[in-house]
């Protein structure tokens, strides 16, 4: 099993977050997006696992971090996706379809004895702004236990949310019969939910409709979607069966989405106070309500924190009320009182009172 990790998009959705690192190192609960994703594969495949990395927008920070703290938990692969274009110096791309495509000079022309080693040599594919709150060991076990060439993970959304979403329609057996890219007229609220596994064969041949796209693309044209490729598999006779994750899915591709999955991750492990000795962090005569993430070497000084508020490393916290916050590292606040706020890194914002703060890195308020 492969593991494709497209992460060359801009995340235009969390500008300002987004002008100086990749959308993925937005940091929650102590880690980076990618870093929580990660971690939950390294509990699940072992260290012959080939992950392949699609990198494009700061692609140097995303494979320099991940050579640095992955290079003995997977066997690494990083290959670029280029810009169709560019505005105003910033890149844009061909789309998740091209970004998947990328990979496929990564699979032999092999075929395997059995259909159980055929899903062995197959891929895993991840979107680098989701995190399941199962297990991936789950998800495979789905995968490996049904009579299917491949799995698409679901997940329940209000119907009238349903078009914000690409969506799938499904039969009495789970079995995938139609896929649609946000769709106008409601037909499903079951949403994709972003992590896919297919056998080899199926991989193989999901490659060969995303080409047929990438082929007809010209200079006007969209983006290529992946939506459209998968239904030409299923059109194909591919059995691909849609996995509902009945405990959700983490979507940190918003500033809102990021305050409920730090707000998650954080009811999991909080940093206690007997943990700041340990990770340098000062607290004086301040209150802390948990859950918290508190980074090493941090000052909390005459404040009330949390709950749910990540702080990173190297922060200084001074006169401040925050409740749900996520506060990046190197930054320093003082009289601030917030909720629902997300404030960069290497920041400094003084004097202000107000909800919902949306501060980019390096931004003085």
């Amino acid at each position: 099993m492969k593991i494709i990790g497209p992460c060359a998009g801009i995340g235009s959705r969390l500008r300002p977050f987004t002008l100086s690192k990749p959308k993925t190192f937005i940091n929650v609960a102590g880690k980076t997006v990618l870093e929580h994703i990660l971690n939950k594969f390294g509990n699940t495949f072992d260290s012959d696992t080939e992950l392949i990395l699609i990198v494009g927008y700061k692609k140097r920070q995303i494979t320099e971090f991940v050579k640095q703290k992955y290079s003995d938990k997977f066997k690494l692969t990083f290959i670029e996706q280029e810009p169709r274009g560019y505005n105003d110096d910033i890149p844009y791309y061909w789309g998740l379809g091209e970004a998947v495509y990328l990979a496929n000079t990564r699979f032999k022309e092999v075929t395997y004895p059995n259909k159980e080693a055929d899903k062995r040599n197959g891929s895993l594919i991840f979107l680098a702004d989701m995190i399941p709150i199962e297990e991936y060991s789950y998800l495979m076990y789905r995968y490996y236990e049904s009579n299917v060439d491949g799995i698409i993970t679901v997940m329940e959304v209000p119907e009238e949310d349903a078009s914000s979403y690409g969506v799938v329609v499904v039969d009495e057996n789970s079995l995938i019969q139609k896929l649609i890219e946000k769709p106008k007229n409601f037909v499903s609220n079951l949403a994709i939910a972003g992590i896919y596994a297919f056998s080899n064969s199926a991989t193989k041949a999901l490659f060969e409709m995303v080409k047929k796209y990438l082929d007809k693309r010209t200079e006007h044209s969209k983006e290529i979607y992946l939506t459209e490729s998968l239904q030409d598999l299923i059109n194909c006779g591919f059995k691909i069966a849609a996995i509902n994750l009945k405990k959700g899915i983490l979507d940190f591709g918003r500033p809102s989405e990021v305050l409920k999955g730090n707000k998650y991750l954080l009811e999991q492990q909080s940093v206690k106070v007997d943990e700041f000795k340990e990770f340098n962090i000062t607290s004086e005569k301040s209150y802390i309500k948990y859950p918290v993430y508190i980074g090493e070497n941090s000052k909390i000084l005459n404040s009330v924190v949390g709950p749910f508020v990540s702080i990173g490393d190297d922060s200084v916290i001074e006169n401040c009320i925050l409740e749900n916050c996520v506060i990046e590292r190197s930054t320093n606040l003082k009289n601030v009182i917030s909720e629902k706020s997300i404030i960069g890194s290497n920041v400094k914002v003084e004097n202000i009172s107000k909800n919902n703060l949306i501060i980019g890195d390096k931004s003085i308020y």
